[in-house]
């Protein structure tokens, strides 16, 4: 109480005097093992940091022939985890207009369907498939948005059982092992912007939080998605996707010609030329697969236009 805090003349006690100066001193101890802590914990983020940069920023791949792909690795280390993420798919991003623009024609108008599918193949014989497809839905935008935020995978993986996920702010990681081998990881990000929708997919080559690897075999991948409101009950989607020829773990390096085409199940039996006799199978690969994924995609939407049609008559 007020009186017993204080002496026969009024002063206060020393008693009261040496607790308060006491607990300040235990508030300063603590706020000091606190900034310690958020001190130690700032370093050891800023050093994997920078061994993030120096891993992604290569000066040169580490496979000579991948000269137009930079591997990515992800950190084990949570709080580098979560960045490295947001700094991957915010780069890809930033590319996503120049991306669009350098893979669609100028004559392709909005409200048109169009596909095309091509292989490249360099100096040095290394493979890369690019696809270029816009499409029309019929779909609100809210619809649309819903399934790319949240129902991408079904269609990215035709069987996503044994599908590990990490989600994290706008970026999901997806991790499959397929039954031929290949390691599937995909790193998604989801950008919302006024009058679009942009997703960004990429494949990380290497995660150290994933013990030794256990895969046979992956490829570089790539993805810009963009979609716009057509009309209130359309949307258009503009995808742009590149890939490269498969390759082994531990710097093995790509596969050879015939290794890819027995992979991908391409007969080059017969062929005089056999490169140009992949290209265009990948090619007709690719238009045949067309309508499979738009019917994948148009069942989704169904169910997500009742489910929302559901929740409205019953509010």
């Amino acid at each position: 109480s007020a009186l017993s805090a204080t002496g026969s003349d009024g002063a206060l006690s020393w008693h009261l005097v040496a607790g308060v100066f006491r607990a300040n001193s235990w508030r300063s101890m603590a706020n000091r093992r606190t900034l310690l802590e958020q001190t130690l914990a700032n370093d050891v983020l800023t050093r994997n940091m920078r061994r993030f940069v120096s891993l992604n920023l290569q000066a040169l791949p580490t496979r000579p022939r991948c000269i137009m792909w930079q591997p990515a690795t992800l950190l084990a280390q949570p709080e580098a985890r979560k960045l490295g993420k947001e700094w991957l798919t915010q780069r890809m991003y930033h590319h996503t207009d120049e991306a669009l623009h350098r893979s669609f024609p100028a004559d392709v108008s909005i409200d048109q369907e169009y596909a095309h599918y091509d292989t490249t193949v360099s100096d040095d014989g290394s493979i890369t498939c690019f696809e270029a497809v816009q499409n029309i839905w019929p779909s609100t935008m809210d619809t649309y948005r819903a399934f790319l935020n949240d129902h991408l995978h079904m269609v990215l993986f035709r069987d996503p059982s044994n599908l590990a996920m990490e989600h994290v702010s706008n970026t999901k990681l997806f991790n499959k092992l397929t039954p031929k081998g290949t390691l599937v990881n995909f790193l998604q990000g989801y950008f919302v912007e006024a009058n679009r929708v942009v997703v960004v997919l990429r494949q990380i080559e290497a995660d150290e939080a994933v013990g030794t690897p256990a895969y046979k075999q992956q490829a570089h991948f790539m993805a810009w998605l963009e979609a716009r409101q057509l009309s209130p009950t359309q949307v258009v989607t503009r995808l742009v996707t590149r890939q490269s020829q498969h390759f082994r773990p531990n710097e093995e390096g790509f596969f050879s010609l015939d290794e890819q085409a027995e992979f991908w199940e391409v007969d080059l039996g017969g062929a005089s030329d056999k490169m140009e006799a992949m290209r265009e199978a990948i090619s007709r690969q690719g238009y045949e697969t067309v309508q499979q994924w738009r019917e994948m995609i148009l069942a989704v939407l169904a169910k997500l236009k009742t489910a929302a049609q559901t929740n409205r008559s019953e509010s």
